[in-house]
C-alpha cells in the first residue's frame, strides 16, 4: 500500500515538472517550440529549471501537511498553510487561489475568502485527501469539497476536486478502470452534472487521438476542461509513462493537467513510474519522506476506527 502513497505524490510532481514548461501553450507552439515533450526541459521564460515543478506541487505539500498536523481536515490550517506559501512566493500561482489568499491575508475566515470560480486549482492539489482517507469514500467526497471552498466555491470546482480525490481512493482500493468511473461520475454527479458527463465522455473518446480530445474536452485552467484532459490521458493509456507524455504535450494548462494524470496514474505504484523521472525530480526525498508520512498516519487511523 505505502508504495501506492509514494507513487501517487511522485507521480503527482513528476507530471507537474514535465507539463510545466509547455504551461499556457497551444498544441501547436508545443510542437514548434519542443517538438514533442518526452522529459523535462527548463521553462523558455527562464523561472524554473528541468525537473521543477510548480505551485500544483506545492498546494498538494501544503495539504498534506496541514493533514499530518490535525489527523482530520481542519481548513482553518490548511488556509494559514496557504497564507504561509503565497508569502514565501508560491510559483506560478492560478488567479483564483491568489485572489482568495490575498482575502483571507486582508482576515477572511476560510469559508468566507474563496471564489466562485471553476478553475481547476483545487483539483490539482486534492490528491492527499484521496490517500489518507481512501477507506471512507463519503468521507473523501465531503473533506474534497471543503479544501476546495477555502479557495474555489464554483460547482465544477468542486465536482473537480472531488473526481481527482475518488479516483485516487479508488486506484487504493483496487478498483477496475470501470468502477473506478462509475464511483467518479456518480460523486461528481452530486456537485457538477455537466462536468461528470464531460468526465464519462473522456472514458467514451478513449480510442481516439489527443488532437480529438483537445478538440472535444478543451485544455485550458477550467475545471470544466483540465479535469476531463486529465481523465482522457488516463483512459487512454495503459502506463504512466504515456499517460503524462500525452498530458505534458496537451497544450493549456499542461502542468495542472498533468499532476491531475500523474496524482491518478502513480496511485497505481511507484514503480510504475520511470526511475529516470524520479531521479531527475525536484526533491524526490522530500516527497517519498512525505507520501510515506501521509501512510503511517492512514494507518494510525485506521486502528483507531
Amino acid at each position: 500500500m505505502v508504495e501506492k502513497f509514494e507513487g501517487c505524490i511522485l507521480g503527482l510532481a513528476v507530471g507537474d515538472a514535465l507539463g510545466m514548461p509547455a504551461e499556457g501553450m497551444s498544441r501547436e507552439k508545443i510542437k514548434q517550440l519542443f517538438g514533442e515533450i518526452r522529459d523535462f526541459l527548463p521553462s523558455p521564460y527562464g523561472d524554473l529549471k528541468a525537473g521543477q515543478w510548480t505551485d500544483d506541487t506545492e498546494q498538494t505539500i501544503a495539504l498534506a501537511e496541514s493533514i499530518l498536523e490535525t489527523v482530520y481536515l481542519d481548513p482553518g490550517n490548511f488556509a494559514e498553510k496557504l497564507k504561509k506559501l503565497f508569502l514565501s512566493g508560491c510559483r506560478r500561482i492560478g488567479p483564483t487561489t491568489r485572489a482568495a489568499v490575498i482575502n483571507l491575508l486582508r482576515g477572511a475566515t476560510w469559508d468566507a475568502a474563496g471564489i466562485f470560480s471553476d478553475t481547476c486549482g483545487s483539483s490539482m492539489r486534492v490528491a492527499p485527501i484521496g490517500l489518507v482517507y481512501h477507506f471512507n469514500l463519503n468521507l473523501v467526497e465531503r473533506y474534497a469539497e471543503i479544501s476546495s471552498r477555502i479557495t474555489h466555491k464554483g460547482s465544477a470546482a468542486i465536482a473537480g476536486a472531488v473526481a481527482v480525490a475518488i479516483a485516487v481512493a479508488c486506484k487504493l482500493l483496487d478498483f477496475s478502470e470501470n468502477e473506478m468511473l462509475e464511483e467518479v461520475v456518480k460523486r461528481t454527479e452530486n456537485h457538477d452534472p455537466l462536468l461528470s458527463d464531460k468526465i464519462r465522455y473522456a472514458y467514451e473518446i478513449r480510442e481516439k487521438d489527443l488532437d480529438f480530445a483537445v478538440e472535444k474536452l478543451g485544455n485550458s485552467i477550467s475545471a470544466f476542461e483540465a479535469v476531463p484532459m486529465g481523465f482522457y490521458c488516463i483512459f487512454s493509456s495503459e502506463d504512466f509513462e504515456s499517460a503524462v507524455l500525452k498530458s505534458a504535450n496537451c497544450g493549456g494548462d499542461t502542468d495542472s493537467i498533468s499532476a491531475i494524470t500523474g496524482a491518478i496514474k502513480g496511485a497505481e505504484g511507484v514503480d510504475k513510474i520511470p526511475k529516470r523521472f524520479i531521479e531527475n525530480l525536484e526533491d524526490p526525498d522530500y516527497l517519498k519522506d512525505l507520501a510515506d508520512r501521509l501512510y503511517e498516519l492512514h494507518e494510525r487511523i485506521v486502528k483507531i476506527i
